[in-house]
């Protein structure tokens, strides 16, 4: 088993926070988003993270080189960072992704390592970590059938507010297995791009997959386990709180 991190964004939305550093170098409470990160992978006995980065890289890759030696570190540059979203970090990243297992993560996210040991336990093979969808979340959601299998994923701009209530929030990590992201999600990856272009959201490959009704894709709802997606000042707040 193996991690991926998205790292190349820019975070502008962080301002002064993200002015010299990339966001998973955002101190939560005294300690970094990636220090977290990786803390929690090491905690799960996961000993190799692929780091796709982008902005302020160097930063980002000399703290990994100096603080981080007991675990390997493979390195996947997003020259297009800038004109780009996390689609092309994933489809960067996927010769590594198809060699093994691989729990995906997004690098503004904080959260308690049990929830990657969740994702790990599931018999499944393909799991994505997902919460009953609350006001304060923002992003995609998710539809569930009695079995826990994903049958849809919904964009922000798509949300029925008159279903709301059966919606689940994705919390964007999820655990991938080698054989489901070389015959199934890859292609669907590059299908999307070559249609759709590089500047979107990777999540919208898993929404073709399930619309087609071959998802394979389990959700592991999250109960009483803490995370926070932080996109903005005032996430930071909030997660400054949640996890003091």
């Amino acid at each position: 088993m193996q991690a991926l991190l998205l790292a190349a964004g820019q975070g502008k939305r962080l301002a002064q926070y993200t002015k010299d550093n990339t966001k998973c170098m955002v101190e939560v409470n005294g300690k970094k988003l990636i220090d977290r990160a990786i803390e929690n992978l090491k905690k799960n006995d996961i000993n190799k993270l692929i780091v796709v980065v982008g902005y302020k890289k160097e930063n980002l890759e000399k703290y990994l080189q100096e603080n981080f030696r007991d675990i390997e570190i493979v390195i996947i540059e997003n020259e297009n960072y800038a004109n780009s979203n996390n689609i092309y970090s994933m489809y960067l990243a996927k010769d590594e992704v198809i060699k093994d297992d691989t729990i995906l993560l997004e690098s503004d996210l904080i959260y308690d390592s049990e929830l990657i040991e969740k994702l790990l336990n599931n018999p499944n093979p393909n799991v994505a970590a997902v919460a009953k969808y609350e006001e304060w979340m923002d992003g995609t959601v998710v539809e569930l059938n009695k079995e826990n299998d994903i049958t849809a994923f919904i964009e922000k701009k798509d949300i029925n507010w008159d279903k709301v209530d059966e919606y689940y929030k994705t919390i964007n990590i999820y655990k991938l297995s080698s054989e489901f992201s070389k015959k199934e999600y890859i292609p669907f990856l590059e299908t999307f791009m070559n249609a759709y272009g590089n500047n979107e959201y990777y999540e919208l490959a898993f929404k073709i997959i399930a619309n087609l009704g071959r998802s394979n894709l389990k959700a592991e709802v999250i109960n009483n386990i803490k995370w926070y997606e932080i996109d903005n000042e005032n996430d930071l707040k909030n997660a400054k709180e949640m996890f003091k």
